[in-house]
């Protein structure tokens, strides 16, 4: 009897690791490209209108906050497809603010999603507190159909 326990055990020890190794299904990457648009923690979103052959990117960003809010402000920057993912950095001069805001990210091509960092400066003389950090998170939007 108790030899029949262990063999019992040792076959699902046996299963349970062969269920473990087994390849997984994948799921479908979404990899950066023009004609998408995310969307991060404030409301704010990003639409891509291009990506060039060498990765230069141009589209819009639409802040829910501060100043320029609810107004598509235009956004230049890059893209460096790598892997799993990529490198993005892009741009906002934000019009009648008096200030620009650069993110720099990691894109992930199995989420849609990336992290970023930013610096937002502010046109003035040098000052301590003219040059505000933080960081971003940015999901996929669904797409608006007209």
């Amino acid at each position: 009897m108790l030899m029949k326990a262990i063999g019992r055990l040792a076959l699902g020890a046996v299963l349970a690791a062969a269920a473990f190794n087994a390849p997984q299904a994948q799921a479908a990457e979404t990899k950066f490209a023009a004609g998408q648009s995310w969307v991060n923690e404030d409301g704010s979103v990003l639409a891509i209108t291009n990506v060039g052959a060498n990765g230069q990117l141009t589209g819009t960003m639409t802040s829910q906050v501060g100043c320029g809010a609810k107004k598509a402000q235009p956004v230049t920057g890059w893209y460096y497809a790598a892997g799993a993912g990529g490198a993005l950095s892009f741009t906002v001069n934000w019009e009648g603010c008096n200030s620009v805001k650069t993110w720099a990210a990691q894109y992930s091509n199995a989420t849609g999603a990336f992290r970023a960092l930013w610096h937002l400066a502010v046109a003035s003389g040098p000052v301590w507190n003219g040059i505000v950090a933080g960081a971003n998170t940015f999901v996929p939007q669904a797409a608006k159909r007209p």
